[in-house]
Order: structure tokens, then sequence, then C-alpha cells
């Protein structure tokens, strides 16, 4: 008996194995150089890895978007990658809470975009790079989403399930759909899961699941 339950546990790893390298989903919190250009910071809470944000690149500088949980951890993870708060010049915030915006002291030269300083669909370019942010609440009220050079979206907790929205996980569900279904989206950064790197095959797996009652739906 105790046999098949192990074969059993071993088959559900290998299925799943296949099926999040199908979605081009890695399910885990990264940290590091996650893709060309862009750097994972991976926080943790009470040992374990809890929150993630990204740096974008560009040329001697890094754009952040959000700045996790914890200020010590950051700068540590920081200094690992041989880059200095100071070099972060602009920091864009998904939403406002503590686990995304923890670190903010440590970026003292960086402009702070966020909702409402930022409107739904604005562009701006700026920093080398063309950055649109979407007004997309539903997790929270002031969610944001924002689209880098047209192919890279970070999107904060967009992608956590819906039944941890504390303003309305139907809008949060219509926001994510609109998002994913966005022409040209080659990659999507969340801030406690994975990186989706094949997003047709996502959307395809988000039409055959009922998202709203998915454990962990990215």
């Amino acid at each position: 008996m105790r046999m098949k339950r192990v074969l059993l546990a071993v088959l559900i790893l290998f299925l799943s194995a296949i099926a999040t390298s199908a979605l081009g989903y890695s399910q885990y919190i990264p940290r590091g150089r996650v893709a060309p250009g862009i750097y994972a910071i991976r926080n943790y809470n009470n040992g374990l890895p809890f929150v993630n944000f990204f740096l974008v690149q560009t040329g001697q500088s890094y754009i952040a978007f959000d700045a996790g949980s914890d200020s010590a951890q950051t700068e540590i993870a920081l200094q690992r990658l041989d880059i200095s708060p100071d070099d972060v010049i602009a920091v864009f915030v998904t939403h406002d809470d503590a686990d995304h915006i923890g670190s903010l002291e440590l970026f003292a030269n960086a402009n702070i975009y966020k909702w409402p300083m930022m409107y739904d669909g604005e562009i701006i370019e700026a920093y080398g790079v063309s950055i649109q942010a979407f007004h997309t609440p539903g997790h929270t009220s002031g969610c944001m989403t924002y689209l880098v050079d047209g192919r890279h979206l970070f999107v904060g907790d967009l992608m956590v399930n819906p039944n941890f929205a504390r303003y309305d996980s139907q809008l949060q569900i219509a926001n994510r759909e609109m998002m994913l279904a966005m022409d040209g989206v080659e990659s999507v950064f969340t801030g406690h899961f994975g990186l989706v790197r094949r997003v047709e095959f996502f959307r395809w797996w988000l039409g055959v699941h009922t998202i709203s009652t998915c454990e962990n739906p990215v």
C-alpha cells in the first residue's frame, strides 16, 4: 500500500512537470538573472521563499517592478548581483501591500510610479524602455500591471488565487484574462509564483480550468 502511494506521488509530480513544461511555466520563486537584462530579487518569510520583485537593466541603471518585503534581505541579494540600490532609478509599484513595497526605502534615488499617480493605459517612454501601465484592480483596488517594450508583463499579485482578493475577485479574474489576451506578450513575471514564458499555452490552460477554483492558477 505504501509503495502504491509513493508511485502515485511520483506519477503526479511527473505529470505536473510535463504540464508546466508545456506551459513554459517555472513553478518556483526565481532569483538572479531570469531573462536577458531581467533579474529577480527573492525575499523569504520564516526561511521559505515568499515574494520576489524584478529589475530590468537599462544601460548601467535598473528599473524595479515592486520592491520586495525586507530591506536587509534585498540589500544582500543586490550585493550578490553586484548591484547598488543607488543604481535603481525608478520603481513601478504593482500595489501597496507590505510585501511588495518593504524595501522602497533602499531606493532613495528612484522615481516612484504607482496608482493613482499613473492612469490606465498611460505609456512612459523613458529610461531606455517603453512602459505601459494598466489599472487592474481585484486583488486590491489599486493594482497595476506593467507592459515593458510590448513583450514583458509584470503583474504583481494579479495571478494570485482570486479567493484571496480583498477588493473584487471577479474583477481580478476579468482583468487577468484581459492582460493575458494581449498580443505580443512573451513572458509574464509574477510576485509569488513562477514565470510564464509560453503565454499562448497558458491562455489555453486557463480556458479549460475554472480559474476561480484553481489552487495556484499561475
